[in-house]
């Protein structure tokens, strides 16, 4: 069963928090196990970010949770500024019959 990663985040600077290259992150991230992922900020708050990421299942996310931590650790000690905290997490299942793309 599908699952998701959503973390709500507070960062220090977007700009200098968000990846600038799109393709080069859809790449890192599907080498991870990725199949999905959303990026949404916070209208009210730009250093306020929601991420939602989907896996296939829970061990994919695991093992992507393991990597990612410390990565989002070295990226914030090489680029200043690009500081994190993790306000929220949470794992979601997929609800199959309520999930989809309208047309």
């Amino acid at each position: 069963m599908a699952v998701s990663l959503f973390q709500r985040l507070q960062v220090r600077d977007f700009d200098k928090w968000l990846n600038p290259d799109p393709d080069g992150l859809a790449q890192m991230l599907k080498s991870q196990g990725v199949l999905a992922f959303g990026l949404y900020r916070n209208a009210n708050d730009p250093n306020g970010v929601l991420l939602q990421i989907q896996f296939a299942d829970r061990d994919t996310l695991n093992s992507f949770r393991e990597w990612y931590e410390p990565m989002a650790a070295q990226w914030a000690t090489t680029h200043p500024g690009a500081e994190q905290e993790i306000v929220d997490n949470w794992v979601g299942e997929d609800i199959p019959a309520y999930s989809g793309t309208l047309q």
